[in-house]
């Protein structure tokens, strides 16, 4: 995560996180118990959500790219 947008709009501030498609493992893997609690706020059930998605859309990418490393190695 190494960038991290502001937003100061009147009426509205929020944050943009970029995160790296590698980081999202280990974001999923500390926030596996937040998932399963019934305490837990909206907001970070809607992030570990978005995370998930992010991580399954990422998948198809990732076996790509190793199959291309494989074939272009050959």
């Amino acid at each position: 995560m190494d960038r991290i947008y502001t937003n100061h709009r009147h009426g509205e501030r929020r944050i943009h996180i970029e995160i790296a498609d590698n980081e999202i493992d280990d974001l999923l893997e500390d926030l596996q118990d937040l998932a399963e609690d019934d305490n837990a706020y909206d907001a970070t059930k809607q992030l570990i959500k978005a995370l998930h998605e992010s991580n399954g859309a990422f998948a198809l990418d990732r076996r790509r790219d190793a199959h291309e490393a494989q074939t272009s190695s050959t």
